[in-house]
């Protein structure tokens, strides 16, 4: 009742004031009383929304009478602002959701609690949680994932027996990745007409994430261990960015539409329209085209995460985690909330309303969840994922690598040559 209350409050606020306390951040100062839990969820995913609302904090309440779970959902696009806003005004909620890229500049300004202490005092320990080790800083863990993401290779197994290749046996490595995609490739005169393998090229953050995956593969990292040299510009890595360029350039291209909208397409995946035949999707990506496209999805398979020279890798790791405020006085609670949302059960509720790899492992042979075809190779795979650095400056560095990667993509610029020139833009990022 009380949420309700409070978005009533806000409502009003926006409609009779440019400037409210809702609107920037603030809570109301009702939200402070001691029995009051102020939570920040990011997004506003409709089925995020309605279980957590409608099932898990009324759960969480009757396990603890006398608790007041006040939930706000933020908008992605509006979380960070939001919460500097509120940081600086004391009047941060008790427990917020965020990527796990943003633990480091957290951690450093001093605004999220660490909770090593706390981690190895939950009931049956943490061994069971998937990606504990992507919310760590310096060694500090900082923020507990809910969920994962990852990308492998998902292929049509109907144009892959067209093709004379065994839908049963698909590649696994780069030079067989290679190989059948030829294969697939359909040409009309010197155009693709469907694509042997496509990759995420939607704009230049996915391009990178696509890199990422041949650069982990290639057995090559973004930055040094100590996170105070760039090392994206190694051998290793202008062979993994050649691999994934490659596919798009010179005479034997097999991919065409780099720039094309890929992500959460659905039933106008290039998959599902017939447009390519292997693609590196994500598990989200996978997910809207068995909710849109049924009939197609059936002829969907997917691989495990490709052989490169060194490693089986792919990119991928902790997704949205959640972080307790550093000067939060509701601290015991805070952590409450947090390890109820960890429990099987409820992680199991999230991950079927949400998607994406639960941060429990011993899910994966949950039954339910083991049967859900999108799901599945991505839950056996999650040990492969492998995700950005944990960096205070990892936004800046990315985008800077994101530049040069977009070039390489679209133009004649040389692998190696676009990997040193983002370096060159990093290394001023490292030092500003």
């Amino acid at each position: 009742m009380r949420r309700r209350q409070w978005s009533a409050l806000c409502a009003g606020a926006v409609l009779s004031l440019a400037l409210s306390a809702c609107g920037n951040g603030a809570i109301p100062s009702a939200g402070n009383d001691a029995s009051t839990l102020r939570v920040w969820f990011p997004g506003n995913l409709s089925s995020e929304i309605a279980l957590v609302n409608d099932e898990l904090v009324p759960a969480f309440e009757a396990k603890h009478p006398g608790v007041d779970v006040q939930v706000e959902f933020v908008d992605w696009g509006n979380l960070s602002t939001r919460l500097s806003t509120a940081f600086a005004g004391n009047t941060a909620p008790d427990v917020f959701g965020h990527g796990n890229a943003a633990a480091a500049g957290f951690a450093k300004a001093g605004r999220v609690a660490p909770l090593d202490e706390r981690v190895a005092g939950l009931p049956g320990g943490a061994a069971d949680l998937t990606f504990l080790a992507d919310g760590k800083v310096d060694g500090k863990q900082y923020v507990m994932p809910l969920r994962g993401f990852g990308y492998l290779i998902a292929y049509r197994t109907d144009l892959m027996t067209a093709a004379g290749l065994d839908p049963a046996k698909p590649p696994t490595t780069w030079d067989e990745l290679r190989s059948a995609a030829q294969k697939l490739t359909v040409r009309d005169g010197g155009k693709i007409t469907r694509s042997g393998l496509l990759l995420a090229t939607d704009n230049p953050t996915s391009m990178t994430q696509s890199f990422a995956s041949f650069l982990y593969q290639a057995g090559g990292a973004f930055l040094g261990p100590d996170g105070a040299a760039v090392t994206w510009n190694s051998p290793e890595a202008a062979s993994a960015l050649s691999f994934a360029t490659g596919l798009y350039q010179g005479g034997d291209a097999v991919a065409t539409g780099v720039g094309e909208k890929t992500t959460n397409t659905g039933a106008q995946h290039p998959l599902v329209t017939g447009r390519a035949a292997m693609a590196l999707i994500d598990d989200a990506t996978l997910k809207t085209i068995y909710e849109q496209a049924p009939e197609v999805a059936k002829n969907i398979a997917v691989a495990p995460a490709t052989t490169g020279p060194k490693a089986a890798a792919s990119f991928g790791g902790a997704g949205n985690g959640m972080f307790v405020s550093a000067g939060s006085k509701q601290q015991d609670r805070a952590w409450e909330f947090i390890s109820f949302l960890l429990e099987a059960e409820n992680l199991k509720k999230y991950t079927m309303a949400v998607g994406g790899i639960p941060a429990r492992g011993s899910l994966a042979k949950d039954p339910e969840l083991a049967a859900l075809p999108y799901l599945a190779p991505y839950m056996t795979s999650a040990a492969a994922f492998r995700g950005n650095p944990v960096h205070p400056k990892w936004t800046q560095l990315r985008d800077a690598l994101g530049a040069s990667v977009e070039k390489a993509f679209r133009t004649p610029l040389a692998p190696q040559a676009a990997l040193d020139e983002a370096a060159a833009a990093a290394e001023k990022v490292l030092k500003g």
